[in-house]
């Protein structure tokens, strides 16, 4: 089984449409948007409707990540994790939310995990939809893989960190894919979707590099007139 991942997207329609493309030519089996349409970039409604038809088209699955719950809650007059947020994002998330209106999640069913025989996936993690804990060290990595052990999984893959990241132990073998719309690896800044292949049991997973001009999507943020100066220091310095 061929599985095609494009994970935390955050209203990038550029790697979004050429991760997509990409998917499309290489070819797969099941397409699983890993969470996070929304939020940081420019593109929310192109994103929106990029999503949409790929769910129509392709059969693809929208997991749902905090930015795609965030909207959902904000539709039904639940702020708390809004309210949270440093003020940068706030202010990315309401000019988001003003873009979306009814758009959002009227066309954009999402499911909370899905699972292929030892194979399971969410946005975050595994310890359940809600809990959007970072899985940036080794022990969170760890109880990953022992949970995902107990739900009768070899295999987890995640987004959510915006970073790549591999852990295996005698539990379970744990893969974080990283960002199409805002890498954070300080090493490695360029956007990626990932491929699954899914064999016999065998879990091989290989990163898909989207060319990408990152220089031209932040002069576009800098552009913005919506966004402070602050909040687009804040967008482009994860490109920049």
């Amino acid at each position: 089984m061929r599985i095609a991942v494009i994970s935390d997207i955050h209203s990038a329609y550029a790697p979004f449409a050429t991760a997509l493309s990409d998917a499309r030519a290489a070819g797969f089996d099941q397409l699983i948007l890993l969470g996070d349409i929304f939020t940081y970039g420019i593109d929310p409604k192109a994103c929106a409707e990029l999503a949409a038809e790929a769910i129509t088209k392709d059969g693809a699955l929208l997991v749902g990540g905090n930015h795609d719950q965030l909207y959902i809650d904000m539709e039904n007059g639940r702020t708390d994790y809004f309210d949270r947020m440093p003020e940068w994002i706030k202010q990315s998330a309401d000019w988001t939310w003003q873009q979306l209106g009814k758009h959002w999640p009227d066309t954009l069913p999402i499911v909370q995990e899905w699972h292929s025989g030892p194979l399971f996936m969410a946005h975050a993690n595994p310890f359940g939809y809600g809990d959007w804990t970072y899985m940036s060290g080794d022990a969170e990595m760890a109880r990953a893989a022992e949970v995902c052990a107990q739900r009768g999984y070899r295999y987890g893959v995640f987004g959510h960190l915006h970073r790549s990241r591999h852990y295996a132990d005698a539990n379970a073998e744990i893969h974080v894919v990283g960002a199409v719309g805002q890498p954070r690896s300080v090493d490695d800044r360029t956007p990626h979707w990932a491929m699954i292949e899914l064999d016999n049991e065998k879990l091989t997973l290989v990163r898909h590099n989207i060319a990408f001009d990152a220089a031209a999507h932040c002069r576009k943020i800098r552009q913005h007139p919506a966004f402070s100066p602050s909040t687009k220091d804040k967008l482009c310095g994860f490109f920049e």
